[in-house]
């Protein structure tokens, strides 16, 4: 027992190394092996039965070696090649899960494995890991979207009953009061009160239809509708909001163009919304293939980590789903009391993205 007990590390250890071993190799140390055990006993036999019986026939002992050594030879190569390439099994097992859906699918490893298949099976689960990971981030992102989009809908019924029906109905009442008038100086009175409504009616549906998809930024481009947005901040008096552009020469692609104006466009609503600030500066920038824009304030700023916490719908994390999708990025600065600076870069071109 001592002796059996000091050798089994030295046999465990010996065991490792030949699992480690090469595909190649161990089929040649396999074949070297029976070669040379058959050689030898073969020798061996057949000698010292030509000592002891010269006068016997030794060819049906030769066809009984060739025989055995025949069938030691095919175990011994079947024995080697399933332990040598039971990996890829498990590979082909692992591949039929993931084609049939299962992303949790591995290949799992064994200290008799070839390197090669070990490294291979690494990095078949690291794909499918990424596999998994971006199919759970690609279901998450389309669910943040459909909230986004039933958000959306429901901000634009809000203010379609709030605004422009309450006009449309008040355009109703005048009317119907007209009919009832015979007064022509009340009549006169109410065609302007109606003319005033109506006039209020399209600003608030033309707004609206701004605030869904700005025409100005398909017809003349990101930096004419970024000064388009700051004007209309500073008509509503929350905040006073400037804008710098600096090298913007030419029109960037329309994701771009569309994801960078979103990204100012919520970073402005927070700012009228939530900062309490004085001032807000928008600064777009083209320099070296590269557009970025900042939209920078002096209100009370906030903790960036926990509101991306709790920040549910299209909101901070939303924007920065926006600049991922056209290969860009976007960066957050802000404390309590010290204000927030939002700055998104994306490619300016599609050879850059």
């Amino acid at each position: 027992m001592i002796v059996s007990g000091a050798w089994q590390p030295r046999v465990a250890s010996a065991w490792r190394l030949a699992g480690r071993l090469p595909l190649f190799y161990k089929i040649l140390l396999g074949n070297s092996v029976i070669v040379a055990l058959g050689a030898v006993a073969g020798t061996i036999v057949t000698v010292w039965h030509v000592r002891t019986f010269p006068d016997d026939y030794h060819y049906e002992l030769i066809a009984v070696f060739a025989t055995a050594g025949l069938i030691l030879c095919f175990v011994v190569h079947y024995g080697v090649l399933r332990l040598a390439l039971a990996p890829l099994d498990r590979l082909q097992a692992a591949v039929d899960g993931v084609r049939s859906g299962d992303l949790d699918a591995r290949v799992a490893a064994s200290p008799l494995d070839d390197e090669r298949f070990t490294r291979l099976a690494d990095t078949f689960n690291q794909m499918v890991a990424t596999i998994a990971r971006g199919a759970q981030e690609s279901r998450r992102l389309s669910q943040r979207i459909l909230e986004a989009q039933e958000d959306e809908r429901q901000r634009v019924a809000r203010e379609l009953h709030d605004e422009s029906a309450q006009s449309l109905t008040l355009m109703l009442v005048r009317l119907r009061v007209m009919e009832l008038s015979e007064d022509p100086a009340q009549i006169r009175q109410h065609v302007h009160e109606l003319r005033e409504l109506t006039a209020r009616a399209l600003e608030e549906i033309r707004r609206i239809a701004l605030e869904l998809r700005p025409k100005i930024l398909e017809d003349l481009g990101l930096g004419e509708a970024l000064a388009w947005r700051v004007d209309e901040v500073n008509a509503s008096g929350a905040v006073r909001a400037t804008i710098q552009l600096v090298g913007i020469e030419r029109r960037l692609p329309r994701d771009v163009e569309l994801a960078l104006y979103r990204i100012a466009q919520e970073a402005l609503t927070n700012v009228a919304r939530h900062a309490g600030a004085e001032h807000a500066r928008l600064m777009l920038v083209q320099r070296d293939g590269i557009v970025s824009l900042a939209v920078e304030d002096d209100g009370a700023g906030f903790d960036v980590h926990a509101e991306e916490a709790r920040a549910g719908g299209l909101g901070l994390s939303g924007m920065r789903e926006r600049m991922t999708l056209v290969g860009g990025t976007l960066h957050i600065e802000s404390a309590p009391g010290r204000g927030t600076r939002v700055t998104a870069a994306a490619p300016a071109s599609r050879g850059r993205a």
